[in-house]
C-alpha cells in the first residue's frame, strides 16, 4: 500500500468517529453553559452568585466538568484536519501538533481549577462575611451620617422636613453594596485563583491561534472552502472574547468528515493530495478550452506567391490585390 492510500484510508477510518466527537463536544459545551445558568442564578450582584453557588454547589461542579470534557473532544477535530492538511502540505509545521492537543487540555484543566476557586469563595463568604459586611456599612453609615447631618441643618435653615419618605431603603442599599464588594474581594482573593485565570487564559490563546493555523493551511490544501477556512480564521481570532460563536465552525467540520454537507466534501479529500483553490477571479480551468486556443483558423490549400495570371472567376477584392501585386 502507498503512502497516498494510506492517508486516504486512514482518513476514511477516523472520519465518522471524528465527526460524532466533534458535535458531540459542542453540544457539551454548550448544554454546560445552559445547565449551569438554570441551576445556579447569578441573581443581583456577586453576594446572591456566591450564596446560589453555596447552595447548588454540585451543579457547579458537573456545570464545568462538562465544560472541560467538551473541550477535550475537539481535540478530535483538530488534530484530524491538522494531520490531513499535514499529509499534503510539507510546509505546515508538524511540532505545531502538541500545541493543538494542549490547548484544550488546559481548557479542561482551567474549568476545573475555577470550580474549585469558585467554591472556596463561596464557603469563605459563607462562614467569614459577617464581619468585613458590619465593618463596610458602619463605614458607609459614618460617612453618610456626615453628609445627613449637613442636609438637615440646611433643610432647618428652610423650614423644611427631611424626615419623610423611606428611611430604611438607604439602609438596604448599603448593605447590598456592602455584600457585593465583599463576595468581589473573597473571588478575588480565593485560593488558585491566579492559577485558574492563567489556565483559562492560556488555554483561550492556544486554542485560537490553533483554529486559525488548522483553518488557514486546511484551505491553502483544499481541504476546507474559501468560505469556511476563512470563517475559522475569523472565528478563531475572535474566541477569546466571544468563544461560543466558533463551535458552529467545529459542527459544520464533523457533519463534513462525514460528507453529510451539501455538494459533500471538497475534492482534495478524495485525491490524497493538495488540490488549491483557483485565485479570486481567475477563469475556470477547461481543457477544451485550451485545445480550442491551439487551433489556427484557416484552410489547408496552398497559396501561389505570385500567380501568372488572374482569374476571372475569383472574386473582385482577390482580382485587386493580384492586379495591385503586379504593378
Amino acid at each position: 500500500m502507498n503512502y497516498k492510500a494510506e492517508i486516504l484510508e486512514r482518513e476514511r477510518r477516523w472520519a465518522l468517529p471524528v465527526g460524532i466527537l466533534s458535535v458531540l463536544g459542542v453540544v457539551l459545551i454548550a448544554f454546560s453553559f445552559v445547565y449551569a445558568g438554570s441551576s445556579i442564578p447569578s441573581g443581583d450582584g456577586a453576594s446572591d452568585f456566591l450564596r446560589n453557588v453555596d447552595e447548588n454547589r454540585g451543579a457547579l461542579v458537573i456545570g464545568n466538568l462538562l465544560r472541560g470534557l467538551g473541550y477535550l473532544l475537539l481535540v478530535a477535530p483538530l488534530v484530524y484536519l491538522f494531520k490531513a492538511a499535514l499529509a499534503r502540505a510539507d510546509r505546515v509545521k508538524a511540532g505545531l501538533l502538541a500545541a493543538i492537543i494542549a490547548a484544550p487540555l488546559l481548557l479542561f484543566a482551567g474549568s476545573i481549577v475555577n470550580s474549585l476557586t469558585t467554591l472556596d469563595a463561596a464557603t469563605s463568604f459563607k462562614n467569614d462575611s459577617a464581619a468585613p459586611v458590619e465593618a463596610c456599612i458602619n463605614e458607609k453609615n459614618k460617612d453618610n451620617g456626615s453628609s445627613a447631618l449637613g442636609a438637615t441643618e440646611s433643610d432647618a435653615s428652610k423650614g423644611t422636613d427631611s424626615s419623610s419618605g423611606n428611611e430604611s431603603a438607604p439602609d438596604e442599599d448599603t448593605a447590598k453594596d456592602c455584600a457585593d464588594n465583599t463576595a468581589s474581594d473573597f473571588q478575588r482573593d480565593a485560593p488558585r485563583q491566579s492559577l485558574a485565570a492563567g489556565l483559562g487564559l492560556a488555554g483561550l490563546l492556544g486554542f485560537a491561534i490553533t483554529i486559525v493555523y488548522v483553518s488557514l493551511w486546511s484551505m491553502r490544501v483544499g481541504l476546507l472552502s474559501r468560505f469556511w477556512g476563512s470563517l475559522g480564521m475569523a472565528l478563531g481570532a475572535v474566541s477569546v472574547l466571544f468563544p461560543l460563536f466558533t463551535l458552529l465552525w467545529f459542527i459544520y467540520v464533523g457533519l463534513m468528515f462525514v460528507g453529510w454537507i451539501p455538494g459533500g466534501r471538497p475534492p482534495a479529500w478524495a485525491a490524497g493530495e493538495a488540490i488549491p483553490w483557483p485565485p479570486p477571479g481567475s477563469p475556470p480551468d477547461d481543457d477544451d478550452d485550451d485545445d480550442d486556443d491551439d487551433v489556427i483558423e484557416g484552410t489547408a490549400e496552398e497559396l501561389d506567391d505570385e500567380p501568372a495570371e488572374a482569374d476571372p472567376d475569383a472574386p473582385q477584392i482577390e482580382r485587386r490585390k493580384r492586379k495591385r501585386r503586379n504593378t
